[in-house]
């Protein structure tokens, strides 16, 4: 996923996203996601500004039962591609890549804007009942024969 400076209008236009981003080896998290979508480039001279969101999908283990699932989220974009010497430190949360000239390589932009906005919690489905404490059963697929914890006996000493 590259951006051609040579080849972009002075202004605004459009830059269309399809492909895989390799986020690495992460606990229950996408070790890599498909991201597609479009970024609105605004070519200003000696900078590129790079905005928008872009649709990111990963296979992850649920957090709740363990099953395998399908995690869709938005990826919120911000690059700025400076091609001149000078660099203004305040850039804020903005990616910045330093580039004069040809094509410049977003991949690894785009990789840490799509770790930075991996849901914290990933669940097959928002209902998911996840597994029984004491037997493991999965409670989405079927109820278990479980009592809940009785309470412990050590506890009983002190006052309601």
């Amino acid at each position: 996923m590259n951006l051609d400076l040579e080849r972009q209008p002075v202004g605004r236009s459009q830059l269309e996203l399809a492909g895989k981003v390799d986020l690495g080896p992460r606990e229950g998290g996408p070790t890599a996601v498909e991201v597609t979508g479009s970024l609105e480039v605004d070519n200003l001279g000696s900078r590129f500004l790079l905005t928008g969101r872009l649709a990111a999908l990963g296979e992850v283990e649920c957090g709740r039962c363990l099953a395998p699932c399908v995690l869709a989220y938005d990826v919120p974009v911000e690059i700025m591609v400076i091609c001149s010497v000078e660099i203004d430190d305040d850039m804020g949360d903005t990616l910045v890549i330093q580039q004069r000239s040809g094509e410049v390589d977003l991949s690894g932009a785009l990789r840490e804007a799509a770790i930075l906005a991996l849901p914290q919690i990933r669940v097959c489905r928002p209902d998911c009942r996840g597994l029984c404490a004491q037997c493991g059963t999965n409670l989405n697929i079927k109820r278990c024969d479980c009592t809940d914890e009785a309470a412990d006996s050590r506890w009983d000493g002190l006052p309601e």
